[in-house]
C-alpha cells in the first residue's frame, strides 16, 4: 500500500474515532438532560397531586374511597393532563386506573415506601416511552399508593432525530475528510514522489537527476541533502572515469612507445643473429640496439618515478637551491657547449627543504626539454630565488617556443607538442608529467611561459618550507 493511501486512511480513522466518540457523548449528555429535565417536572407534579390529595383530607374533603377517586379524576382530566396513565391501589384492591399507559405500566408497588417516591421507566407496545412514579400516602390512617405513568416519547425521538442526522453528518464527515485527507497527502508525499523518481533515474544511470525539493521542512532537507550526495557522486564518477579515460590513453600510449623501439630492437638483433652483416652495418646495429634501449630504460625509469610519487611522500631535507644548481650546471655544461648551447646559472644563498634527487629530476626534464627547443644552439638559464615557504626555481631557453593551445596539455602524459620532434630526440612526452609530480609533492606550482618563436620559460614554485 502506498504511503498517501496509508496517510488517507490514518486521518479518516483518526477523524472517525474522533467525530463518533465526541458525537456520541454530546448526543447522551443532551438525552440524559433533558430526561433530568423530565423527571424534576414529573416529580413536581407528582408532589404537586400528593399536596393536594393532602390539603383536601386536611379540610374534611377526603372520608372515603370514593371521594377519593373522584377528586384523583377531577385533578387529573385526560384531556389536559400530561399524566398518561393512573393508578390507586390499597393493599390488594384497586381503586383506580385510567389512562393509555395504565396496561403496560411497571408494578413497583412493593418497592414503595412511606414518604418515597420510586421512579422507573417502560414502553409499551406501541413503542412509546414512560416515565413512572409510585407513591405511599395515607387518609384518615388508611395506606394507598398512587402510581403514575408520564410520557417522554418526546425525548427518545429527540435522541432518534439527533442519531439519524448523526450518521448523515458522519457519512458526510467521511466523504469529505477522505478527499481532504488525500489530497494532503498527495501533497506531503509529492516530494518524496520527486525524491524516489530522482533515486531510480540516478540508478538507471542518470547521474544529472536531481530532486530539487523546495520545501522548507525535514523532507526539503532530506532532499537537499540527497541532491548534495548525487552531485558528489556524479564528480566522483566523473573522476573516475576522466581517470579511466587517462589510463586507458595512458596504456595505450605507452604500449605504442615501446613499439617502435623493440621492433628496431628486435629487427637488429634478428641481424645480428643471422651473421649477415659487414662489422660497420654490425656495429651500427648494435649502437641503434643500445640507444633503443637506453632509451627504454629512461622511460620505464620515468613511468617507475610517476607511480612511486603517487603513493609516497617525499621526506624533505634541508638543501642549498645554489648548491643544488651549480652542481648540476657543472655536469651539465660540456654537453650543452657541445650543441652550441650557453648556460647560465644564478641563485640567491640560503637553504630550504627539499627532495634533492626529485628536485634534480625536475631541472634535468626541464634543461633537457630547454635543449631540445634549441637544436641549433642558444641561451639557457637556470635561475633559484628563495622564499619564505622554500624557493622559486626557473628554467629559460631562446628556443622555438610553445603555441598558446598547448600550455594547457604539456603535464598530460605522452603529450608532445611536436611528436616528430620528440620521437626522434628520444622523448616519450612524461617528463613534464614527473615535472608536475615532483611540484606537487613539494605543495608547489609549475607555471609556463612561452612566445613561439622566442623562448619559452618554466617556473616551479616549491613550498616545502624553510630551515630554521
Amino acid at each position: 500500500m502506498k504511503f498517501r493511501w496509508k496517510v488517507m486512511l490514518c486521518t479518516v480513522c483518526l477523524m472517525s474515532v474522533l467525530f463518533g466518540v465526541g458525537s456520541s457523548l454530546l448526543i447522551s449528555l443532551s438525552f440524559s438532560n433533558a430526561l433530568d429535565r423530565e423527571r424534576s417536572a414529573a416529580q413536581d407534579s407528582y408532589r404537586a397531586l400528593l399536596g393536594t390529595l393532602q390539603l383536601a383530607e386536611d379540610m374534611g374533603a377526603l372520608r372515603n374511597t370514593r371521594q377519593l377517586s373522584d377528586l384523583l379524576t377531577q385533578l387529573t382530566p385526560r384531556e389536559a393532563a400530561a399524566w398518561s396513565g393512573l393508578e390507586l391501589t390499597s393493599g390488594e384492591e384497586v381503586i383506580l386506573r385510567t389512562g393509555d399507559a395504565v396496561d403496560s405500566m411497571v408494578g413497583s408497588a412493593a418497592a414503595v415506601q412511606e414518604d418515597r417516591n420510586t421512579i422507573s421507566y417502560f414502553s409499551d407496545p406501541r413503542g412509546r416511552h414512560y416515565l413512572q412514579l409510585s407513591g405511599c400516602f395515607s387518609v384518615d390512617e388508611q395506606p394507598y399508593i398512587l402510581t403514575m405513568a408520564y410520557e417522554i416519547s418526546s425525548i427518545y425521538d429527540a435522541r432518534a432525530s439527533q442519531m439519524r442526522a448523526y450518521w448523515f453528518i458522519f457519512a458526510g464527515m467521511l466523504c469529505v475528510g477522505a478527499v481532504m485527507s488525500y489530497l494532503v497527502s498527495v501533497g506531503l508525499t509529492r516530494p518524496l514522489t520527486r525524491l524516489s523518481t530522482a533515486t531510480r533515474a540516478i540508478s538507471n544511470g542518470d547521474l544529472s537527476s536531481r530532486a530539487r525539493l523546495k520545501t522548507q521542512d525535514e523532507i526539503g532537507a532530506v532532499g537537499a541533502d540527497f541532491d548534495a550526495m548525487a552531485e558528489k557522486m556524479e564528480e566522483t564518477v566523473s573522476q573516475l572515469r576522466q581517470s579511466m579515460e587517462r589510463q586507458e590513453q595512458f596504456i595505450g600510449s605507452f604500449t605504442h612507445e615501446l613499439k617502435t623501439p623493440m621492433t628496431a630492437i628486435i629487427g637488429y638483433a634478428d641481424l645480428l643473429r643471422q651473421q649477415t652483416l659487414t662489422p660497420e652495418e654490425q656495429q651500427d646495429a648494435a649502437n641503434y640496439i643500445f640507444s633503443e634501449a637506453r632509451r627504454l630504460e629512461r622511460l620505464s625509469i620515468k613511468l617507475l618515478q610517476i607511480q612511486v610519487g603517487e603513493h609516497t611522500l617525499p621526506e624533505l631535507s634541508p638543501v642549498s637551491p645554489a648548491s643544488l644548481l651549480e652542481d648540476l650546471a657543472e655536469h651539465l655544461r660540456p654537453g650543452l657547449a657541445a650543441e652550441g648551447i650557453s648556460l647560465h646559472v644564478s641563485c640567491g644563498q640560503g637553504v630550504c627543504l627539499l627532495e634533492a634527487d626529485l628536485v634534480r629530476s625536475l631541472l634535468i626534464n626541464l634543461m633537457d626539454n630547454a635543449r631540445k627547443a634549441m637544436p641549433h644552439g642558444g641561451r639557457m638559464s637556470l635561475s633559484g630565488e628563495l622564499t619564505q615557504e622554500g624557493c622559486i626555481l626557473t628554467v629559460s631557453d631562446t628556443g622555438c617556443g610553445i603555441p598558446a593551445e598547448a600550455l594547457a596539455h604539456l603535464t598530460e602524459a605522452f603529450y608532445r607538442v611536436d611528436k616528430a620532434r620528440s620521437r626522434a630526440q628520444g622523448g616519450a612526452g612524461l617528463g613534464l608529467t614527473l615535472c608536475a609530480r615532483i611540484v606537487e609533492l613539494h605543495n608547489g606550482s609549475l607555471h609556463f611561459e612561452s612566445v613561439p618563436g622566442q623562448g619559452t620559460r618554466v617556473i616551479a614554485e616549491l613550498k616545502g618550507g624553510r630551515s630554521a
